[in-house]
């Protein structure tokens, strides 16, 4: 009968079926015959059997023999009659299998039709085992499911099979982690109208769990229900817990109800589930309900019950509670075992309680629960973390005495915290111990000593350690690597982080995504967000996905640097790339355009954040404020504050502190009070960063007293504990202010009232003196940090001070502050460049400045605004103009844009050199990219014009000025008028004058003084005191420079009398004659010899203004000397 199964047969041949029969060859282990080749030889050689067939009896006789001989071959010269197989020759079955199996030419049609055959053989011989693992090797033919199903189906009914065939076909597919083809195999029995029993429902049911295919075991539940396919109890636990991972416990606790109300009797197991779920829900209240209510039906809690709450506890730190129900285990006569004593030793052990967790590793001890490796890890930890490594060591000996052998994790443990302890030395003899007792060292004891060295500074030698461990053969892994690039990362030590990816490189491994972030990690730290970008391109090329941690640093420090517009264009390319950004990543760029007062761009990124779905902050909402009140739009801010009230959690004290410090900025201190008052009435609770603002911002108007009556207020009313924050804003504000005496008394009573001042309050005075130009002051504080007195200095610290000295022209102590810095690790950041740069510019040494320029761009460290414009004012002040051009193209390849301040450097430096054209195409630049050029730029072009006698330019451009608004006509029309009256027209700028007063354009008062001053030098001093007629007539004020030219004009013209009759209506006027005034006073009548009677009124005006003693005794003359070098002095020290 079996032989007559090989008819069937199929015209596709499997090429690879060759390969796969050493696959098959195992079946032969499961009671298959066994053939040797010299066997197998002497069956070929065999003669043929006789054709004649015995009838009847004697024919199945002898088909007996020849089988049970395992003579197969015989077979095919015999002819067979049907008759039903008996279930008793499964093992028979498996031989004839064997057989098969390893004759040639086998097409794969013909192997599924006997192995099909074959396993109905042994599933009816109840041969469930060996079925199995026929129905596996169906399995793992490259053929589908389908088919296997159809060959089994094929010869079910001629083998007069049982479903259960089906059920272990099932069973095989999930064994073999084939859930969609054991799906397959289930609906297929329901169209031929058979059912999997409960139990292989329930494995598929848990298998699709473990593949996360949530959805699909609802379905298929409804199809067992559909197909009368009865649930039992296990079935529900499945769905249950299914329920509380996705964290539906009350429809979890809903189906447990009706599970109960359908006449299915929870089991532990049920009850455990949902317990453990509204445990890690911290539901606790809940859960002890519901073991009481599981006593109620009479399931008692067991072991594992009492293990998972206790384990939760653990785990939310509430140990001691933990052990309450260990108590109430033991009333309940509950026997805790080592799992529990473990749960709550390690509990203890991370709340750092050790006498506690010594005392319950006593008790196990008591009770004759024998701890194991767990038990005295978890202590030995304990131990270490708290730097207690003698009794860690104990516990390593006692667990050797007690015959357990210490792992890998009992050793890292001591290990990791003698490295924590920087006992390198102690970490060392471990190591040898560890050789001693038998133990490979492998990767991870090593890679724990490297990362205490690597925390601990001694970068070296760690490189030492990783060197020593390839020698001693232990493989250093991609965490191995990671740890020393990080320590290196730390220090910005980057040359040597290059050094370890090649070393990395040569041990088989290459950088992974934990590298790469903290590379990236790293260089944004430090500033450097060029070089971070080359990294995340070499992450990508490798075929690593950035992380949204990764993404939002790069965001993040882009915005720190003010590229906000790159940052943006960054967040469009992760859409592309496929990344949704997270909100975290709108939150930064919108909080970058609102540190830049964007508050347009902000909100535009706030619509394309709310289209993709995310759900805005009150972050989100603090960086739309920001926007809108550093903009100077605070009345719409006050208005997106009104709105917010209404969205739940948009208002924070945050949200408040972003507007109050917005309104004290732009000096709208009774708004910052109004606000403040608001805050109070909407329950918003104010914090110090609240009160320090408001306070910050009276001390920043010079409103002191306000502040300190503000701050007494706040401490007789108890509503405030000043802290180091408003301390620090104090001193601040005051040294802001010039008050350095009340500053100090502020910081005094801070260090009086037990507050030790950190580095951030030791900067602020730091800062105050240096603005103050008491730098050395400032450096004594630092040389008390320096030396452990205060807190440490931090990279701030020296920053304040370089860039004091570098005002006070003070280079060696720059860049000896510069080597000290680097000395220590401390990484310089574009601010200590700028500074040093700072410092070479005003000591006339620009070569060096630019170079030092080179080596910032060099170290990828970005160049800002403020540094290009120092040294393109330099460039500008001393007329190299090409050196000048060159930094503004380096810094528009930067892609740092000129400001104003860079275009006015360029075109005083171009007037300087007269360049009138040049001067023209920037300022036509400047009005282009929609800086307003300012007046005395146009005004002192059109000088240079008129100097150079291109009269008619400097007529367009007084028109352009005019039209571009960037002057009034009365001012415009002023300036062409005194450029003519300086280049010696006087008679033209007289003209323009004229026309000006026709048209009632009021000129300024300097026009008026201008051409007075030609008149007078050309010793017209007829018109000039007309124009001071015509001054008075149209409301125009003469000044002391006005007085001091008609005066000179006067003397010089032998008018001295007249000179003093406007020298004494000046002072009636209630203006102070300058130096200039006495000056020409004196040289008058020292000439005219009138210096007893006008020389008398000089000196007692002088005695008056403190520029000689009253009590001087000596001749008038003498005395008038002895101001007037006085004054000059004066005039010496102002300048300075």
């Amino acid at each position: 009968m079996m032989l007559s199964c090989l008819t069937f047969s199929t015209s596709k041949t499997i090429s690879q079926f060759c390969r796969r029969l050493s696959k098959f060859r195992i079946i032969s282990h499961m009671g298959f015959s066994h053939f040797t080749k010299q066997r197998l030889r002497n069956d070929h050689k065999s003669a043929a059997v006789t054709n004649s067939l015995t009838p009847g009896t004697n024919m199945e006789k002898s088909i007996y023999a020849i089988l049970t001989v395992e003579r197969w071959e015989s077979l095919n010269h015999m002819e067979y009659k049907l008759a039903a197989l008996r279930p008793v020759h499964g093992r028979l079955a498996l031989k004839f299998l064997n057989w098969v199996i390893r004759q040639p030419g086998l097409e794969l049609g013909h192997l599924i039709h006997i192995f099909s055959i074959t396993a109905h053989i042994l599933v009816r011989a109840r041969m469930h085992n060996h079925a199995k693992s026929i129905l596996k090797h169906l399995s793992q033919i490259d053929i589908d499911s389908r088919s296997v199903f159809s060959a089994l189906m094929s010869t079910y009914q001629f083998c007069k099979s049982n479903p259960a065939i089906f059920d272990l076909l099932i069973r095989s597919y999930l064994r073999e982690g084939m859930v969609s083809d054991a799906l397959k195999s289930f609906y297929l029995m329901g169209f031929r109208g058979f059912n999997p029993s409960v139990y292989t429902c329930n494995k598929m049911l848990g298998a699709m769990v473990k593949e996360q295919r949530v959805g699909m075991v609802w379905l298929v539940f409804k199809e067992m229900l559909a197909r009368r396919i009865c649930p039992n109890v296990a079935t529900f636990n499945i769905l249950i817990n299914i329920l509380c991972v996705e964290g539906k416990i009350k429809k979890a606790d809903y189906l447990l109800r009706k599970m109960r109300e359908s006449g299915y009797m929870p089991n532990v197991v049920t009850y455990n589930t949902v317990l453990n779920w509204y445990c890690k829900k911290r539901q606790y209240k809940t859960a002890f309900e519901l073991i009481k209510q599981m006593e109620s039906v009479g399931i008692e809690a067991d072991v594992c019950t009492y293990n998972m709450l206790i384990d939760d506890l653990c785990r939310n730190n509430r140990s001691a509670k933990g052990y309450l129900l260990l108590k109430k285990m033991r009333k309940k006569m509950i026997s805790p075992n080592e799992v529990t004593y473990n749960t709550l030793i390690n509990g203890f052990v991370k709340e750092r309680k050790m006498e506690v967790a010594t005392r319950v590793f006593d008790e196990m001890y008591m009770l004759n629960i024998l701890p194991n490796k767990v038990t005295y890890n978890a202590l030995i930890d304990g131990h270490c973390y708290e730097g207690n490594f003698e009794k860690a060591f104990r516990l390593l000996d006692m667990m050797e005495a007690r015959g357990l052998r210490p792992n890998e994790v009992s050793y890292c443990a001591l290990l990791n915290g003698l490295c924590r302890h920087a006992k390198f030395e102690l970490a060392r003899s471990l190591l040898e111990r560890m050789r001693m007792d038998g133990m490979i060292i492998g990767c991870i004891a090593y890679t724990t000593i490297i990362d205490g060295l690597c925390k601990n500074g001694l970068l070296n030698e760690s490189v030492q350690l990783l060197d020593k461990m390839l020698k001693d053969g232990a493989s250093p892994d991609a965490i191995t690597f990671s740890v020393l690039i990080n320590g290196f990362c730390r220090v910005g030590k980057f040359k040597n982080v290059k050094e370890l990816i090649c070393k990395m490189y040569k041990a088989g491994f290459s950088p992974n995504n934990i590298i790469y972030a903290t590379l990236i990690y790293n260089y944004c730290k430090l500033g450097n967000v060029m070089e971070a970008f080359k990294v995340y391109a070499a992450m990508a090329r490798n075929g690593y996905d950035a992380s949204y941690f990764v993404c939002n640093v790069l965001v993040s420090s882009l915005c720190k640097d003010g590229k906000v517009g790159e940052a943006e264009d960054f967040l469009h390319h992760l859409h592309r790339i496929d990344i949704i950004p997270h909100s975290i990543t709108f939150d930064c760029i919108i909080n970058g355009y609102g540190n830049l007062g964007n508050g347009l761009k902000a909100f535009s990124m706030f619509d394309e954040m709310i289209q993709l779905g995310h759900h805005p902050s009150h972050f989100t909402y603090g960086g739309l404020l920001k926007g809108l009140c550093k903009g100077g739009n605070l009345e719409e801010a006050k208005k997106l504050l009104d709105k917010l009230h209404y969205i739940p959690y948009a208002v924070s004290t945050a949200t408040y502190n972003t507007i109050l410090a917005g309104a004290c900025k732009w000096g709208r201190l009774s708004d910052a009070v109004a606000l403040f008052d608001e805050m109070v009435q909407c329950n918003v609770l104010p914090d110090s960063y609240t009160y320090a603002i408001i306070l910050a911002g009276l001390s920043r108007r010079g409103k002191l007293v306000a502040a300190l009556l503000f701050l007494g207020e706040l401490l007789a009313k108890g509503t405030l504990s000043p802290d180091k924050v408003i301390y620090t804003s104090l001193v601040d504000g005051l040294f802001k202010v010039g008050q350095s005496k009340a500053a100090m008394y502020v910081y005094e009573e801070m260090e009086n009232n037990g507050l030790n001042p950190d580095t951030v309050a030791i900067n602020a005075i730091i800062d105050g003196y240096s603005r103050m130009g008491k730098v050395a002051k400032g450096g004594d504080l630092f040389t008390m940090m320096w030396n452990g007195s205060m807190a440490s200095p931090s990279l701030a610290t020296y920053n304040i001070l370089l860039h004091g000295h570098a005002k006070k022209k003070d280079l060696p102590n720059c860049f000896n502050l510069y080597k000290l810095m680097m000395r220590m690790g401390i990484l310089p950041n574009k601010l200590t460049y700028h500074s040093l740069i700072l410092g070479l510019c005003e000591c006339f040494m620009l070569e060096i400045g630019l170079k030092m320029l080179k080596k910032m761009i060099i170290e990828g460290i970005v160049v800002d605004q403020c540094t290009f414009n120092i040294l393109i004012m330099k460039c500008c002040e001393t007329g190299e103009m090409g050196k000048a051009f060159d930094l503004l193209n380096i810094m528009n390849l930067s892609g740092v844009f000129p400001d104003v301040n860079t275009l006015n450097s360029i075109l005083n430096g171009l007037n300087r050199i007269s360049a009138v054209q040049e001067s023209h195409l920037v300022l036509r630049e400047m009005l282009e990219s929609g800086s307003i050029p300012q007046c005395t730029q146009y005004i002192t072009l059109i000088n240079n014009m008129c100097r150079m006698g291109d009269i008619q330019g400097a007529f367009k451009l007084k028109d352009e000025m005019e039209a571009f608004g960037v002057s009034s006509p009365s001012v415009a029309e002023s300036a062409m008028a005194r450029a003519l009256a300086k280049c010696g027209k006087v008679e033209e700028a007289k003209l323009v004058l004229d026309f000006m007063l026709q048209k009632s354009l009021i000129p300024t008062r300097a026009t008026f003084t201008t051409l007075m001053h030609m008149y007078c030098v050309n010793n017209n001093l007829l018109e000039a005191l007309k124009l001071r007629n015509t001054m008075e007539i149209w409301g125009v004020k003469l000044d002391v420079v006005a007085y001091n030219v008609l005066i000179s004009g006067l003397c010089a013209d032998g008018d001295v009398a007249s000179g003093f009759k406007l020298y004494e209506e000046m002072k009636e006027r209630g203006f102070l004659p300058n130096m200039t005034t006495y000056h020409v006073l004196i040289d008058s009548i020292f000439k005219d010899g009138s210096i007893i009677l006008k020389g008398e009124i000089l000196l007692k005006d002088l005695q008056a203004r403190g520029a000689i003693s009253n009590h001087w005794n000596g001749g008038i003359r003498q005395g008038l000397i002895i101001a007037l070098n006085k004054l000059k002095s004066w005039r010496q020290n102002r300048s300075r």
